[in-house]
């Protein structure tokens, strides 16, 4: 008994280290995109996703030379979660930093464990939602704590209309592939996280090289191309984007989604949002104040909190199960 709940301990701070690696490198993708003057949101979502798909498609081929291929149904949710979790959710977050600023889809986006969690807890029903309003309320709190200091100016500015819809898309399709992405790993556990998220990457490609074809046929150019942002720049803001944020990222993530429960997965995903701020601030040579402090201890609260809350029920579900 002391060596299966040891054995349970490993695996879950495995999950949670990965977890947190995955949802870091995430962050990143807040800040990259200030260094890309100039380049639309498409042209951002283009160039992350050629360098995450041509790496993904290297390592599919591969695997295919070697007879390790995937199901026609695979493939189909791989196209369907590069459309949603990736390409689409993205380029709507993009979308409403260009209509309205970072603060408006900064906060939304920050949503994400809360809407997370009790969506996947809607559909697993692994965790009571009494247990989790304590947790996701602490989290939700102290995320918007730390969004309205950070943004104390206020929230006005540009088209706050089309950048509110647009943040609001991409928090609902961030929503779903994270919460349908458990699932489906749950379901094929013969599916890899590298393998997973490379099968995601080609999915990917496709769109990517889609959208490279329709801008050259129209004669746009290239996306640097009339911009602050030279090639050199846009290759390797792209190349971050692409190598460490989407294709390390994802594959981090996938583990963590095959090691930890649903619930807590979701409400793991905090460190997303709560690392784009902190690489924010590193950025400015900036120390947060008070409030931002705060809010930034009521979230790590709420994650310790649900961590235990999702560790007493999956106890009690066990002892369910042997009797």
């Amino acid at each position: 008994m002391g060596q299966t709940a040891a054995r349970h301990g490993a695996v879950g701070a495995a999950g949670l280290a990965c977890a947190f690696g995955g949802a870091s490198l995430w962050g990143l993708s807040f800040v990259v995109p200030l260094f890309m003057t100039g380049i639309s949101a498409w042209d951002v979502s283009l160039g992350r996703y050629l360098v995450f798909g041509t790496i993904g498609a290297a390592f599919i081929l591969r695997a295919r030379a070697s007879g390790r291929g995937l199901t026609g149904r695979q493939w189909a949710k791989a196209f369907v979660f590069a459309a949603t979790g990736y390409y689409g959710c993205y380029t709507a977050m993009v979308m409403a930093i260009e209509a309205g600023g970072a603060a408006l889809p900064t906060l939304v986006m920050g949503l994400t464990p809360v809407s997370v969690a009790v969506a996947s807890n809607l559909r697993t029903r692994e965790t009571s939602f009494l247990s989790l309003a304590g947790p996701l309320a602490c989290i939700g709190a102290g995320l918007v704590l730390v969004n309205l200091a950070r943004h104390s100016q206020g929230l006005g500015g540009g088209n706050l209309v089309v950048c509110m819809a647009a943040s609001v898309a991409a928090l609902a399709m961030l929503t779903y592939y994270l919460v349908a992405n458990i699932e489906f790993l749950i379901r094929n556990p013969e599916l890899t996280p590298l393998t997973w998220a490379n099968a995601t990457g080609c999915a990917l490609l496709v769109f990517a090289l889609a959208a490279l074809g329709a801008r050259l046929a129209v004669g746009n150019g290239f996306p640097w191309e009339g911009t602050p942002t030279g090639a050199v720049q846009y290759g390797l803001c792209c190349l971050i984007l692409g190598l460490a944020v989407s294709w390390l990222g994802g594959v981090l993530w996938n583990k963590a989604n095959a090691l930890l429960p649903p619930t807590l997965a979701g409400q793991c995903i905090v460190f997303w949002p709560l690392s784009g701020i902190i690489y924010a601030y590193v950025l400015q040579r900036a120390f947060p104040g008070g409030r931002e402090i705060l809010g930034m201890s009521l979230i790590f609260a709420g994650v310790v909190w649900g961590i235990r809350a999702a560790g007493k029920s999956s106890r009690q579900g066990r002892a369910a199960e042997k009797k």
